[in-house]
């Protein structure tokens, strides 16, 4: 299919929603046929937190079940083309995580993919800029919604009236979870967290119930297990190897994952975005777990209506009751407005730069304290529980880089930006020449 062919069908109407050139519109193409004589179950998950988490533990239960293929944190177009066009017919599984970024990217995701199942966590108030608010996060994300076939399967929040708004864009049948609303399909109950003790809670289901016990820190994560669990018994796993997978399912880097230290603190890393919405959620962890010393280290709050100033002195004003001290990072503190007292105590403190927080945390850290660290990826804050655990080098502020800090190659030596544009430029030529597709084989 050349640039100036004029494309027709399903197919063609498809690829003509996607503004991009004739090379990218043939790689589209080539996914979209590939996927066409598929015969794999492919599950579609989007929302605005817990997509990763939701993917990353249905993969894990799936695995166990037949031959798995995973598509998360990168939920880009090109990402999921990759991730079609190198599947193959001994895959069972296809589960992809598909984000947005600004109105008019999901109808062509969804519509080349056309999942089987899928699956919304939740609707919030992420990439303000260009949805301006909720209610069109939930417009553009319900566009997945519409490319399921009358024989598919769509799993919403029942407690989320953004998602259940997305009920009449489907043909599909219907399932719901959810903890406050008791009309759920899939209803949890009994949520239990408290750091150290780890999330529990009990599913009930055509008149069932699961005991689910997790590895996740916080009571938020209910949402995602309860979303991966409803969904694999829904595909038939059986709830034995369910729960087995579940309670050794570890959470996503970065996204409230714990890093124990030898003879040191724990960190709690929540690292990958910081929406002003989720920060309450954040806190609740923090107001629940039971070690005797707590501190939170902070970093740029993104996803807000106005000016930042209230939105750090309202963070600051509910840390305050929960944790021995805040550490701004990337912030000045007058944005939070202590008062002088706390800023005497050290109840408060600010740093311009992540390698000065991790010197502060490195020379005061104890045995018995809880580090939450909460702040949007573009700073990196992870960097501060890392070093304690390994040589880290590169302390560029916000190097602009993308991704995270878990595996980077970079994160060993000193930051060279011209360097790093390189080590990118061919991890993607080999990512599009290798394949790297993500099949977890049972």
């Amino acid at each position: 299919m050349s640039g100036k062919t004029k494309a027709r069908g399903p197919v063609g109407r498809m690829i003509a929603q996607f503004r991009t050139g004739p090379q990218r519109r043939l790689r589209i193409w080539n996914a979209a046929r590939k996927r066409a004589r598929s015969e794999a179950c492919f599950i579609a998950v989007t929302g605005s937190s817990g997509k990763s988490t939701t993917v990353g533990l249905l993969a894990h239960i799936l695995q166990e079940h037949a031959t798995t293929r995973r598509q998360m944190l990168d939920n880009t177009v090109n990402r999921l083309i990759q991730t079609l066009k190198s599947h193959s017919t001994e895959d069972a599984f296809v589960v992809a995580e598909l984000g947005v970024g600004r109105k008019g990217d999901m109808a062509p995701m969804a519509q080349m993919l056309q999942p089987d199942v899928a699956i919304v966590t939740m609707v919030g108030t992420e990439h303000y800029s260009a949805f301006r608010g909720s209610a069109a996060v939930a417009e553009e994300k319900g566009a997945l919604l519409e490319s399921l076939q009358p024989y598919g399967l769509a799993l919403l929040n029942a407690d989320d009236p953004m998602v259940m708004s997305m009920v009449p864009r489907s043909r599909a049948k219907i399932i719901t979870f959810g903890k406050d609303c008791l009309d759920a399909d899939y209803r949890v109950e009994k949520v239990h967290a408290a750091f150290p003790e780890m999330l529990s809670f009990t599913l009930l289901y055509q008149g069932q119930r699961l005991e689910i016990k997790t590895r996740f820190p916080g009571m938020q994560f209910w949402m995602p297990v309860a979303a991966a669990t409803a969904a694999a018994i829904e595909l038939g796993v059986p709830t034995q190897l369910i729960e087995k997978q579940v309670s050794s399912f570890l959470p996503v880097e970065g996204r409230c994952s714990v890093l124990s230290v030898p003879d040191g603190p724990r960190f709690i890393l929540d690292t990958t975005k910081a929406p002003e919405g989720t920060l309450d959620l954040a806190f609740d962890m923090l107001a629940r777990a039971t070690i005797p010393r707590k501190r939170l280290i902070l970093g740029v709050i993104s996803d807000y209506p106005g000016s930042a100033s209230p939105k750090y002195r309202k963070a600051w004003l509910r840390a305050r009751d929960l944790v021995d001290q805040v550490i701004f990072v990337g912030k000045d503190i007058s944005l939070a407005k202590p008062n002088a007292d706390d800023i005497a105590q050290g109840r408060i403190i600010g740093f311009a730069t992540p390698q000065e927080a991790f010197d502060y945390v490195k020379a005061t850290a104890r045995p018995d304290e809880l580090i939450l660290i909460k702040g949007s990826a573009n700073l990196h804050l992870a960097r501060i529980a890392l070093g304690f655990v390994q040589p880290v080098r590169c302390w560029e502020p916000a190097c602009g880089m993308g991704g995270d800090c878990f595996n980077c190659p970079g994160l060993m030596r000193p930051f060279n930006r011209k360097a790093m544009k390189m080590s990118r430029k061919i991890d993607r030529l080999m990512f599009w020449k290798s394949g790297r597709d993500g099949r977890i084989a049972p």
